[in-house]
């Protein structure tokens, strides 16, 4: 029967003195400073086919008008601004 090989750690070993000099991990790094504004939220809307074909017309509607791009969310975020009463 064929002997198996033996692997070479070389580099890998070290003596038992050098490994009790050796600091295995670092101390954990100070926690990151919490952020001073709260995070945006996320939301999903879910349209049925019209509603959102509606909104697509109006979107290119509003990019055609002002020249420049309007995407779904700015629409949505301004008309619950408005239902709520909200001013920024």
């Amino acid at each position: 029967m064929a002997r198996k090989p033996e692997g070479d750690l070389g580099s890998m070993a070290i003596s038992k003195a050098k490994a009790a000099d050796t600091v295995p991990f670092s101390a954990a790094p100070e926690p990151a400073a919490a952020p001073t504004a709260s995070p945006d939220k996320s939301l999903t809307v879910k349209l049925k086919g019209d509603l959102y074909a509606a909104l697509r017309a109006y979107c290119y509607e509003q990019e055609k008008a002002a020249g420049v791009r309007v995407t779904h969310q700015d629409v949505m975020v301004a008309s619950l601004k408005g239902f709520l009463r909200i001013r920024s």
